[in-house]
């Protein structure tokens, strides 16, 4: 049995990741866990009582679904622990995101913006749209709940990466407004939506003269995410020490 201790058990995917542990034949949730101020401390969760922290649990794989700054500790009680984790936050500074990296040379980490199997193929079918439609404008649209902290989502920050990657430097627009002046060449539009409880929504537009060509990813529930995320868990169990996404994951 892997058992799995899950830090933001409360939240909108911990919560979803901590009931699907406890549906796994070969998982068990050892520990569910969210900050000290929580309304919720006390409450269950599959089954477990919510705390503050792991104690003295035994625990083989760390999860975290909390915001940068947590997730960031989790990644040092990690070491100390000499524990796997999996880390699905967005939002993270580049400071937090070079100590991540850090971390990740004395354990197993797994850090991804969105563990759904479908973006993840999204990501290379947007590499090779990239490299293929050349002369193309290239827009990113994505849309979420009205509760989402950051934006751009790290997700659409990931696509612009890969774009960024094929093309070479681009230059980001965020938003447009006024008299802007004609598009440019090297310019990519990336754009935050937010409403309802949309679980998330992402657009790469291909915009040539005379056609226009979409990728379009939706996620209709958060066991898509939750889905992929029990696939990183059964993953960086057995790993060594590095910092993995989920193309590593997926073996894609």
């Amino acid at each position: 049995m892997i058992r799995v201790a899950v830090i933001g058990a409360l939240g909108r995917m911990g919560g979803e990741v901590a009931r699907m542990v406890v549906e796994q034949p070969d998982m068990e949730l050892a520990a569910a866990i969210e900050g000290p101020d929580h309304p919720g401390l006390g409450a269950t969760v599959g089954g477990v009582t919510v705390t503050t922290d792991e104690g003295d649990v035994a625990i083989d794989v760390m999860v975290d679904f909390a915001v940068p700054d947590v997730s960031v500790d989790t990644a040092r009680r990690a070491v100390k622990r000499s524990s796997p984790v999996v880390i699905g936050t967005t939002g993270f500074s580049d400071a937090q995101i070079d100590e991540l990296r850090s971390l990740a040379t004395e354990i197993p980490l797994v850090l991804a913006p969105n563990m759904s199997v479908g973006i993840n193929l999204l990501y290379g079918l947007v590499r090779e749209a990239t490299a293929k439609l050349k002369g193309y404008d290239v827009e990113i649209v994505e849309m979420h709940h009205r509760a989402k902290r950051d934006a751009p989502s790290g997700t659409a920050r990931r696509l612009a990466g890969i774009i960024e990657d094929v093309r070479g430097e681009v230059e980001w627009r965020h938003g447009r407004e006024g008299i802007v002046g004609a598009r440019r060449q090297d310019e990519v539009g990336i754009h935050a939506i937010r409403g309802g409880d949309v679980t998330g929504e992402h657009h790469v537009i291909y915009a040539g003269e005379g056609e226009r060509i979409e990728l379009v990813h939706r996620a209709g529930s958060r066991r898509a995410f939750a889905s992929g995320t029990l696939a990183a868990i059964r993953f960086v169990r057995s790993r060594p020490p590095g910092l993995y996404d989920m193309q590593d994951v997926l073996g894609t």
